[in-house]
């Protein structure tokens, strides 16, 4: 049978080394693929503070990642300064993040049904007066660290990777887009800022996004979200972009 997704020219803006298991699955489903990185991770250049927080992980209860990003450069560091103690808790938002963890022969203690630091800030119990430590990149806001705390907990933020925004290749993404695409894809808030920061008329493309805050990143920007992620993960995308284009 063929694939709804036949043919369709697919703009992927998530950062480059994180397209390719992505771009090979939309591709056995027929798709096109046109790799554009709209922000880029890099480690943070002074390691010192976090080496040194990192380094006194026993005096944490808890540990929270986020994303498969904070959990690498996390452990970056700390397998160079120690294992994670086992009588700390640890935390995982997201099937992806979870996945890394426990290959890197961590257990995680709790993931939230909800990939989302809200709902795992509202579901998450017991941690009044507890320490977590919350590695984060230097563009995440406060909330999840704020909810936390409302909760009774003892939070301890720490960057352990930087996310840039990538706006100055506004004429190539513009050609890109002129050129004909069928769908423009963003997996995280920031990347939808790139966008729009850069005034592209998106033609007839739709926009699909991976969940919720991202979803509300577009619309405050006046985006129509046409295709969102029941699942928010890249395969939960593949498969809303599928039903979508089934469904026309």
């Amino acid at each position: 049978m063929k694939s709804p997704l036949k043919g369709k020219r697919i703009l992927l803006t998530r950062p480059k080394d994180q397209n390719r298991e992505w771009a090979e699955t939309l591709e056995e489903l027929g798709a096109v693929t046109v790799p554009f990185p709209l922000i880029e991770i890099t480690p943070v250049q002074d390691s010192t503070e976090m080496q040194a927080v990192l380094s006194q992980l026993d005096q944490y209860n808890w540990i929270i990642f986020t994303s498969v990003n904070a959990a690498r450069h996390s452990l970056e560091i700390i397998n160079k300064v120690l294992r994670i103690p086992h009588k700390i808790y640890i935390a995982s938002i997201g099937s992806k993040t979870t996945a890394y963890l426990e290959h890197h022969g961590l257990e995680v203690d709790f993931m939230p049904a909800i990939y989302t630091s809200a709902y795992l800030a509202e579901v998450i119990n017991n941690i009044r007066n507890k320490t977590i430590l919350l590695p984060r990149t230097n563009i995440a806001d406060d909330e999840l660290a704020a909810q936390l705390t409302k909760k009774g907990a003892i939070v301890k933020e720490i960057i352990v990777y930087n996310t840039h925004i990538i706006n100055d290749k506004r004429d190539i993404l513009q050609q890109t887009v002129n050129e004909g695409l069928d769908v423009i894809t963003f997996a995280s808030p920031s990347a939808v800022e790139a966008f729009y920061k850069m005034d592209i008329d998106q033609k007839k493309a739709k926009i699909a996004c991976i969940g919720p805050v991202t979803v509300e990143k577009a619309t405050g920007f006046g985006l129509k979200v046409d295709i969102v992620a029941e699942k928010y993960t890249t395969e939960g995308l593949t498969e809303a972009m599928v039903n979508y284009f089934e469904n026309k």
